[in-house]
């Protein structure tokens, strides 16, 4: 039985939407824990994948999965290295990895290490938004 993965990996991928492509609008989503505002940095037809999670489709159910994850995170940091980004008139895609930090319930601080590509399209008013994201996670270590 595959267990779930903690609450802030999801904040990974929301952070990944400030990578690169995308605008202001992405980091207020983030900070402000926005799942509306996060949802709305996808397309209709988008698609979320990450082993722990059952796949997300669409922005309603990106704005609850924000929504129901967002509500336990504490003490966030995230790190992106990206790797590669290719990117054409009507789309664009990234590649990178992460290390995401925070404090578990026993107030531990630890550190999770992934991998990411992200697909995303540029709408017809110019702006970007993501359609496809899948991401995994390495490993996790507790720091001292």
């Amino acid at each position: 039985m595959k267990t779930k993965r903690p609450a802030t990996t999801i904040t990974t991928v929301v952070f990944l939407c400030l990578v690169g492509l995308t605008c202001w609008p992405s980091v207020r989503a983030y900070r402000s824990h926005d799942p509306q505002a996060y949802a709305a940095l996808y397309t209709d037809t988008a698609v979320f994948e990450w082993p722990a999670f059952n796949t997300v489709r669409g922005p309603a159910q990106l704005a609850a999965m924000a929504r129901s994850n967002w509500a336990s995170l504490k003490d966030m940091d995230l790190r992106l290295t990206v790797s590669a980004r290719r990117v054409a008139p009507d789309h664009a895609t990234e590649f990178g990895a992460f290390e995401q930090s925070w404090r578990d319930s026993s107030g531990l601080r630890r550190t999770e290490f992934g991998r990411y590509v992200a697909f995303l399209l540029r709408q017809a008013d110019g702006s970007w938004r993501m359609d496809r994201f899948f991401g995994f996670e390495d490993s996790t270590r507790a720091n001292r």
